[in-house]
């Protein structure tokens, strides 16, 4: 059956196409003979009882060189569409949120992934508190005294915005520094309203970090992340570099805690990120690195995924 497929995205002429998943969604979509098509976040509306998008059917490729052509662009009733995917990355803010409620209100067939109501309910760094048990040491809020409380009781604490991405704005330190409670007041003032992360920093971080991708409900495979010199960020944003991970026990018991949850929320495709056997982030909005999965371990995340799709289309 051939499928439309349209992924709301950021940019798609400024994606790293060698890393990109939502890219590789597309491509193995459309070797199967699907239609795909990208639309910016922005341009989803709700008018007259329909969601409307500006979408832009494309010809993908893995090559950097071309890896798009737009065939058209066209103000599109979304239902029309077999399936949506929500790829854009953070920061997870109120537009992040409102596409949300308007993709719940799209009609007929047409399936969201992940599903909208599951997205907004993960905070991927917030939604870990559901597993105290499998997370380093946490704090959450904005009363300063409490936060310097917290952070006397350990050695060194990351404090982290709780809807940033990509290691933006995390940093470490002492509660004893000099500049303790002004890097506090800064990163309050910076993020608003919102509560910020004090967590307990886990030096085993020196070894890396690991994403563990989960598709509905099973875990796939894992990547480790290796911060570059001097740096305890993981991040690929930040210089990390990707290399081969192995599922081990501690990753599988991870999963069979938090998939329950992710296939209650309608979350098809997540990525765990793992510090030393705790949890850090449950992933469900943009989940990337499957490229590199590819590569190192032989998993084809994109294949298997647009499998489910397919059935999931199918039984609807």
């Amino acid at each position: 059956m051939k499928l439309r497929i349209a992924v709301q995205m950021d940019p798609i002429d400024a994606i790293v196409v060698e890393r990109d998943t939502s890219l590789a969604f597309m491509v193995e979509a459309q070797a199967r003979g699907h239609e795909t098509f990208w639309y910016h976040p922005s341009d989803l509306w709700w008018e007259s009882g329909k969601v409307y998008a500006l979408a832009h059917r494309v010809e993908v490729s893995p090559d950097p060189a071309s890896h798009y052509a737009t065939l058209n662009s066209a103000r599109t009733d979304v239902s029309t569409f077999d399936a949506v995917l929500i790829r854009q990355d953070p920061p997870f803010d109120m537009g992040y949120v409102s596409n949300t409620y308007l993709l719940e209100l799209v009609g007929g067939k047409t399936l969201v992934l992940n599903n909208p109501t599951g997205v907004r309910d993960i905070p991927e760094k917030i939604s870990t508190l559901r597993f105290p048990h499998l997370i380093a040491a946490t704090f959450v809020g904005r009363n300063i005294d409490a936060i310097l409380a917290f952070a006397e009781r350990f050695d060194q604490v990351v404090l982290k915005p709780s809807f940033f991405a990509g290691g933006e704005g995390v940093s470490r330190g002492r509660a004893s520094d000099p500049d303790f409670l002004t890097k506090v007041g800064a990163m309050l003032a910076d993020v608003g309203a919102e509560p910020i992360i004090v967590q307990e920093f886990i030096p085993g971080v020196k070894d890396g970090d690991k994403r563990v991708f989960v598709l509905d409900g099973q875990p796939l495979g894992v990547v480790r992340r290796m911060p570059k010199a001097g740096e305890f960020r993981a991040n690929l944003h930040v210089g990390g570099v990707a290399q081969a991970g192995e599922l081990d026990a501690r990753d599988r018991e991870i999963v069979a805690a938090v998939a329950p949850f992710l296939k209650e929320k309608g979350i098809l495709f997540a990525g765990l990120d793992v510090i030393d056997g705790r949890l850090t982030e449950i992933n469900v909005t943009s989940p990337t690195l499957v490229q590199e999965l590819k590569r190192f371990s032989n998993i084809d995340a994109p294949k298997l995924f647009i499998d489910a799709l397919e059935r999931m289309a199918a039984a609807r």
